[in-house]
């Protein structure tokens, strides 16, 4: 607590991060944040705990004004591709194989564009997969275990098994394995390298995460709603990139936060 005190910029950072909430909560627009609050602080804290003797590691970066360009327009990319799909612009061409809606327009788009393109495009600049935080450290698994167990416990009390399990295999596919790569193996590292803090690069990348959901926030939404889409991307939506951005700075692997991810979003 001390070190965080003395720490400008987490203060200003933890300040920004809460003063969305703050304002949903006083305009009485979000009377019950508590339980959404309870599991992004409850994740830091998890990860806090199991690493608090461990030193954060800092990811090798080679360019990163080049590098952050590049991942933050793969982002800006997916969120085109949403506007225009949401919006009818175009019409994706059909493939026989691809029957399956969702694994039509989102998981196989989405794997390519925030998993296979930046594969290519950073094994091209000569990185290894650990580099990435592709990795295979069973230590990485140890902070994940609790909020794993407590999400699998929140997804069996509100799911039937056959069909929570297929939401695992959509979610994790279609959501935590592709956005955990892009945000926080290649955004979040390249913004820490570029601004040279790991706080405000931690904050920009989540800020970033939240800003990302909102095509689909406002897909389909009149416009008396587009007030509450832009609460949900700059309070829960950017607050759980927040709380996974912690964890990955703990503990530099995607593999575990993929599956919290997932579960984040099957478990409800």
């Amino acid at each position: 607590m001390r070190d965080f005190a003395r720490n400008r910029s987490a203060l200003i950072v933890a300040i920004l991060l809460l003063l969305p909430w703050f304002a949903a909560i006083v305009s009485g627009r979000n009377t019950n944040p508590w339980f959404g609050l309870g599991e992004i602080f409850g994740i830091m804290f998890v990860y806090w705990f199991f690493t608090r003797r461990r030193a954060m590691e800092m990811m090798p970066v080679r360019k990163p004004i080049i590098e952050s360009a590049i991942a933050l327009g793969l982002v800006l990319l997916w969120m085109l591709f949403r506007v225009g799909q949401y919006g009818n612009w175009y019409e994706l061409p059909r493939v026989p194989i691809l029957t399956d809606k969702e694994l039509f327009e989102t998981i196989v788009p989405k794997m390519f564009e925030m998993v296979l393109l930046p594969l290519a495009i950073w094994f091209a600049l000569r990185y290894r997969p650990r580099d990435l935080t592709l990795r295979a450290h069973w230590r990485d698994w140890i902070p994940a275990l609790v909020p794993i167990a407590a999400l699998v416990f929140i997804g069996l009390q509100n799911n039937k098994p056959q069909e929570w399990w297929q939401s695992i295999v959509y979610f994790y596919f279609g959501a935590g394995l592709p956005e955990e790569f892009l945000f926080r193996g290649l955004v979040q590292t390249r913004l820490e390298a570029l601004v040279k803090n790991p706080a405000w690069g931690l904050y920009l990348a989540a800020l970033v995460f939240g800003a990302s959901h909102l095509p689909i926030n406002l897909a389909n939404a009149p416009a008396t709603n587009w007030l509450s889409a832009f609460e949900s991307a700059f309070t829960f939506q950017m607050s759980v990139g927040f709380a996974l951005g912690y964890a990955f700075q703990r503990a530099r692997n995607v593999i575990p936060l993929s599956v919290i991810h997932t579960l984040i979003n099957a478990a409800p």
